[in-house]
């Protein structure tokens, strides 16, 4: 199991293989913004990636049609989209402002 280090309140959490990062977020507590339940179409689930980018799956195709290739440059990836098979911190500060 690996292990997601959260900016801003630098919490822990597990993660299971295969599990997309807003699955597990929510089911911690977590509110993160996601219009279409997690289909990557909507994009708002934005997360910022600040370490472990290695270990993260391939960008995937709605990714892609979302985002486009930035991602070398924002380090953004859509929450329910991604996966890791590795330690990973993530900043979700913009998910925290209301």
């Amino acid at each position: 199991m690996s292990k997601i280090k959260i900016k801003p309140d630098n919490k822990e959490i597990e993660i299971e293989e295969n599990t997309s990062f807003l699955q597990t977020l929510v089911k911690e507590g977590y509110r993160i913004k996601s219009s279409c339940g997690g289909h990557g179409s909507c994009g708002d689930c934005v997360i910022k990636v600040i370490e472990g980018k290695e270990s993260l799956n391939p960008l995937t195709f709605e990714e892609g049609q979302l985002l486009g290739n930035v991602f070398y440059i924002t380090k953004e990836r859509l929450a329910c989209q991604t996966k890791c098979s590795g330690n990973v911190e993530i900043d979700i500060s913009h998910h925290l402002e209301s």
